[in-house]
């Protein structure tokens, strides 16, 4: 039986097209994307890229920050082991899945958390510094506000990152309250500020500061900003902005 294989007929020059329109799709329209979205915050082009690729490698680093008490169960991979038998034979040895008992805990995500709530501080010390701050933390926080108790209602406990927040969402509460209600002046900041914080004070903070919904929490890291919050608060950070 002649295993399945892919044969592209196209030619040399159509594979280099195909190849250049994945890189323009699925690279460089992405990352005009956020750079646009950026520009709008008052960075350029290069700080843009910088603080994306600062909050992309950020993704994957957690810094603990507290260890429960609290133990959780931990599910341990089976592994697989070689030895010796007393006649020198080779002998395979095989551990079963089992599970095990681990102190919970918890962490900050450094591209979901920190570097959002740095971001956000900057963009509003540029507003105060232009002089445009006038009425804007007013309707910042209202915006905050709503974006957060949408968050707070749709979290729900995941056995595996904690907390899952759902990816689009946050950034539609986030559209919705900054186009109809913040003015045009406060908008770009108010959708960042709003959709970033918003979501991770709603979809982690306050629901790890409930007990109903602490206890049942059964991961044994939940990480702030981290798995299961990052993309909503990605995608609302930079979708909101260029909706708004």
């Amino acid at each position: 039986m002649q295993n399945p294989y892919f044969q592209f007929s196209g030619g040399i020059f159509a594979a280099l097209l195909f190849l250049v329109a994945l890189f323009f799709l699925f690279v460089f329209l992405p990352v005009s994307i956020i750079t646009e979205a950026f520009s709008k915050l008052g960075l350029t082009p290069a700080q843009g890229v910088l603080m994306l690729i600062a909050i992309v490698v950020g993704r994957f680093v957690n810094v603990p920050v507290h260890t429960s008490e609290r133990l959780v169960m931990v599910s341990r991979p089976g592994s697989m082991r070689f030895s010796m038998d007393a006649m020198g034979r080779g002998v395979r040895i095989e551990e079963e899945t089992a599970n095990e008992l681990k102190k919970q805990v918890f962490a900050v995500n450094l591209g979901g958390c920190v570097m959002p709530l740095l971001l956000s501080i900057t963009f509003l010390i540029s507003l105060h510094m232009e002089g445009r701050a006038g009425g804007a933390y007013g309707w910042i926080g209202f915006a905050m506000l709503m974006v957060a108790g949408g968050c707070y209602a749709l979290t729900k406990a995941d056995s595996f990152t904690g907390l899952r927040v759902p990816l689009v969402l946050p950034a539609l509460i986030t559209f919705v309250t900054v186009y109809f209600f913040v003015p045009r002046e406060f908008r770009p900041v108010a959708a960042y500020v709003a959709g970033t914080l918003g979501t991770v004070i709603g979809g982690n903070l306050i629901p790890l500061l409930t007990p109903r919904i602490r206890n049942s929490v059964a991961a044994p890291v939940v990480s702030i900003g981290g798995a299961g919050t990052f993309g909503g608060v990605f995608v609302a950070g930079i979708l909101a902005v260029l909706l708004a």
